[in-house]
């Protein structure tokens, strides 16, 4: 009697405004609409840029946008990790992906080994550097690339879980397009407006960037009119065939296109720095709560085959949380040293490199060994993932 109560009390909670937009759906009775629920997608995969951008529009202090900008570092950091435990310890996955979480990673770790004699050999030439910033260029536009296809699969998973429609669904590459179609402006109008902010802020591909924003601005002219017109019917296709395939009758999508409007847009209304700031904490938090959300629904499900995994996540709080903090604490800590904790300290060396250029290169090649995951992990073809979003 008293378990019927229960399951009462329970529906009735469910069915109030806190159970039908905020709460996560059960893990066996996944949300038909949205991915968790109508709260924390907006709030994680829409606008979770507006969590950092809009508190830097009004930050007057350096020091608030410093200690922002290390929030992110800290969150990219840990999200970046966030696919290692489910690939190497779940026996299921690992054993179905073997060859590809081994070869790949022991290249990287060997590259990242090699760092420090390909920076400082003499009998390498010049050859070494070089060869280096390649692999910084690769990282960076990698991670532009990746960055976003995860707004692309976020767009087609609501429409993978709307089942309800009887036209046909809006084709994937308007979704790619939707996306994509503000690249055009942003290099030629973005590069050549912004050019001193933009040199001061790439570092590493200081070269290539100033003889792109050179190009930019030689053909500004000529460029500027097509790049307008391409991010211009980029959203007025998406538009017509999302009109067309539901009636804007899918709220999800509807909130996370107008989640990527604002942000791909916020390099015109905003300080593009602190757009791009904004962007990549982003696209951390939306990858970190699909993690969250996916293994949240697999490991419900009872299995034969034991793993590691499925144990930690016995007490999913104690390990999200202290897998989480120790990761983003350590990449906070890291953008704050040497400007605002311990700036007058002298440069950790190792093997010829500072601590800062061991930490950077470790995160071009474990960000080279998390792209490369995500491209067959988390793939919506594949029956594992569909049955846990």
């Amino acid at each position: 009697m008293a378990a019927v109560a229960q399951q009462g009390y329970v529906g009735a909670v469910r069915s109030g405004f806190w159970g039908r937009y905020v709460a996560p759906s059960p893990p066996d009775q996944p949300n038909p609409t949205w991915h968790v629920s109508p709260a924390i997608d907006m709030a994680a995969y829409h606008f979770s840029w507006a969590w950092v951008l809009v508190p830097m529009l009004f930050a007057a202090p350096d020091s608030f946008y410093l200690m922002i900008y290390a929030v992110m570092m800290g969150a990219n950091f840990a999200h970046r990790h966030y696919g290692l435990p489910y690939a190497y310890l779940d026996r299921g996955v690992f054993r179905a992906f073997k060859r590809q979480l081994t070869w790949f990673p022991l290249v990287c770790i060997a590259m990242l080994a090699a760092t420090p004699l390909l920076l400082n050999s003499t009998d390498l030439g010049s050859a070494g550097r070089p060869a280096l910033n390649a692999v910084v260029v690769l990282a960076v536009a990698w991670n532009l690339w990746h960055t976003y296809m995860q707004k692309f699969g976020i767009l087609r998973l609501y429409s993978t879980k709307d089942s309800g429609q009887s036209e046909p669904k809006t084709s994937a590459w308007i979704d790619k397009f939707f996306l994509l179609c503000w690249l055009p402006l942003y290099f030629s109008y973005l590069g050549p407006t912004y050019e001193d902010l933009i040199l001061a802020n790439t570092q590493h591909l200081n070269r290539i960037a100033a003889i792109t924003i050179a190009a930019m601005t030689r053909y500004e002219t000529w460029l500027l009119g097509p790049s307008a017109l391409i991010s211009v019917g980029g959203v007025g296709l998406w538009l017509l065939y999302e009109w067309r395939s539901r009636r804007f009758g899918n709220p999800a999508r509807l909130s996370a296109a107008a989640g990527a409007l604002l942000i791909a847009t916020a390099p015109f209304w905003a300080n593009p720095v602190k757009a791009v700031i904004a962007f990549a904490f982003s696209h951390a938090v939306e990858y970190m709560v699909f993690v969250w959300a996916f293994q949240r629904r697999r490991y419900y499900r009872p299995s034969p085959v034991a793993s590691v995994m499925r144990r930690l996540l016995q007490y999913p709080k104690t390990w999200y949380f202290g897998f989480t903090a120790v990761l983003a604490v350590t990449g906070t800590i890291e953008a704050l040293w040497g400007s605002a904790l311990l700036p007058a300290a002298n440069p950790i060396t190792f093997l010829g490199m500072t601590g800062a250029s061991w930490f950077f290169y470790y995160a071009v090649y474990e960000s080279l060994i998390h792209f490369r995951m995500d491209g067959f992990l988390w793939k919506m073809r594949r029956p594992e993932v569909r049955e846990n979003i």
